[in-house]
């Protein structure tokens, strides 16, 4: 069924909940991909200005990627106001991260008017003009080739999709994205730190004023220096999800950074979004010794030793 994508005022799909629920969902290219707005947001989304728009897009986008609907509601669609803006290269290489994962082989090529709404949402772009520009000055670096209608791959940008790739995989850092709250100091010194640690990688969690939620600049420089991301979808009352989790881990796998979920294991069942397809650590609170070792034979079997294990034998 046909309706308006309440973000963009644009054409999109309806998607059908559950009768009885406060929701609305949508299925918008220009809007990232698929979402669902609760009432309550529903009736402030409109509101928005056009950066936040642009922020919630991406967000969507990333979300769709790890493939999960995504919730819009009250606390993450303010928490859109304060997202960061990437640079205009990191524009360019989310354009050339998205342009791969439609072209796929090489020598492939992609119409750019079937996918210019998409663009404009994995990019953080307002408009069509603005895509374009950003594809012209792409095809101007020599990663593409664009004839003003198909885009293709060179060999060039394929040398900077992997110069993106290797950034990762020589860090020997893992950020962990979690509710810090007192609560989960615990879970952190016996299970998430040491479990990492044993692995051969270096735990990086930053601490910072929880009441903002706030994603800044510190937090996606240290994503982008991490070999994986650990995210911990844990959170008390467990209606209040952790926004800046869903966010951190939807970026790391925008950028095709690892990222192993892991979740306290009464509280798995409220988890906000649609990421049960992907295989969590459930831990429990009285058996963190349990969650280490599930965490390190995670990390070894999915990233491979650490770069740090050689220089503590005794584990």
């Amino acid at each position: 069924m046909n309706d308006i994508c309440p973000i963009w005022e644009t054409s999109c799909l309806k998607i059908a909940l559950p009768r009885g629920q406060d929701a609305h969902g949508f299925n918008s290219s220009r809007a990232g991909g698929k979402y669902i707005v609760t009432g309550t947001a529903y009736r402030g989304i409109t509101a928005l200005d056009e950066l936040s728009k642009m922020k919630l897009s991406r967000w969507i986008y990333e979300q769709n990627q790890l493939g999960e609907t995504p919730e819009i509601y009250w606390d993450n669609l303010k928490e859109a106001e304060t997202w960061p803006m990437p640079s205009a290269l990191e524009q360019m290489d989310y354009c050339l991260q998205f342009l791969e994962s439609k072209i796929g082989a090489w020598g492939e090529t992609a119409n750019y008017h079937s996918c210019s709404d998409e663009i404009q949402a994995a990019t953080l772009l307002k408009n069509e003009s603005a895509a374009r520009l950003l594809i012209i000055e792409i095809r101007d670096k020599g990663w593409i080739h664009f004839d003003g209608v198909d885009v293709q791959i060179l060999s060039k940008g394929y040398q900077r999709l992997e110069e993106l790739r290797k950034t990762a995989v020589a860090s020997d850092q893992a950020f962990v994205a979690m509710w810090l709250d007192s609560s989960m100091d615990k879970a952190w010194e016996e299970g998430l730190e040491p479990g990492i640690r044993e692995a051969g990688y270096k735990a990086l969690r930053i601490d910072r004023n929880e009441s903002n939620d706030k994603i800044d600049d510190e937090i996606i420089a240290e994503i982008r220096r991490s070999r994986f991301v650990v995210a911990d979808f844990t959170s008390d009352p467990p209606e209040n999800a952790r926004g800046s989790v869903y966010y951190e881990a939807g970026f790391a796998r925008g950028l095709n950074i690892p990222v192993i979920f892991t979740c306290r294991e009464d509280l798995i069942e409220h988890i906000h979004f649609d990421t049960r397809q992907y295989r969590h650590i459930r831990w429990e609170k009285e058996k963190l010794e349990d969650l280490r070792k599930q965490l390190k034979k995670r990390i070894l079997a999915t990233i491979g030793d650490g770069p740090r294990r050689n220089k503590n034998p005794q584990h």
